[in-house]
C-alpha cells in the first residue's frame, strides 16, 4: 500500500467512514478479532493488532500513507494511537474523532492535525435544523 489511508481502531464511525471512502485504498488496524474476521470475509484490508503498537502500523505501511484516521470508542486509546502514528510518520496528516468533546485539545496535543467531535457536530446540525428553515435540512440530507 502507498498513498493510502490507515484507520486505527474500530468504533461506531468505522462503517460510515468506509462507505465514505468508497474506492479509496485503505487498511484498518484493530485488535478486535471478531472485527478482523468480519472484514477479512468482506475482503477488506485489515491488520490484527493494537492500533497503538508499532508493528501493526509498520505492517499497514503508515510511513507511506496519505492520512491516518483514529476513531475508536475510547479517547485514551486514540491518544496512544496518535502518539505512535506521529512518531512513525511525522509528516502524515492525522485526523481523530473525540468521543468526549473535552478531550479535543488533548488529542491535538497528542499529535492529531484535526480533531472532530461527532457528538458536537450532530448537536449543532440538530440545532440548526430546528432553528432554521434555510438549508440545514439540505446539509443533513447529505449525511443520510
Amino acid at each position: 500500500l502507498e498513498n493510502h489511508i490507515v484507520i486505527l481502531g474500530y468504533g461506531d464511525l468505522t462503517e460510515p467512514l468506509i462507505e465514505e471512502l468508497g474506492t479509496e485504498e485503505f487498511v484498518i488496524v484493530t485488535d478486535d478479532t471478531d472485527i478482523v474476521t468480519r472484514y477479512r470475509n468482506r475482503e477488506v484490508k485489515v491488520i490484527s493488532g493494537n492500533p497503538s503498537d508499532e508493528q501493526p502500523l509498520h505492517d499497514a505501511n503508515i510511513e507511506n500513507a496519505q492520512a491516518v484516521i483514529v476513531a475508536t470508542q475510547e479517547d485514551a486509546e486514540d491518544a496512544f494511537a496518535i502518539l505512535t502514528a506521529r512518531e512513525l510518520s511525522p509528516d502524515t496528516r492525522i485526523i481523530a474523532a473525540a468521543t468526549v468533546r473535552e478531550n479535543i485539545q488533548k488529542l491535538r496535543r497528542a499529535g492529531a492535525d484535526t480533531v472532530l467531535s461527532p457528538a458536537m457536530i450532530g448537536g449543532q446540525l440538530l440545532g440548526q435544523s430546528a432553528l432554521r428553515d434555510d438549508g440545514a435540512d439540505g446539509l443533513i440530507e447529505q449525511f443520510e
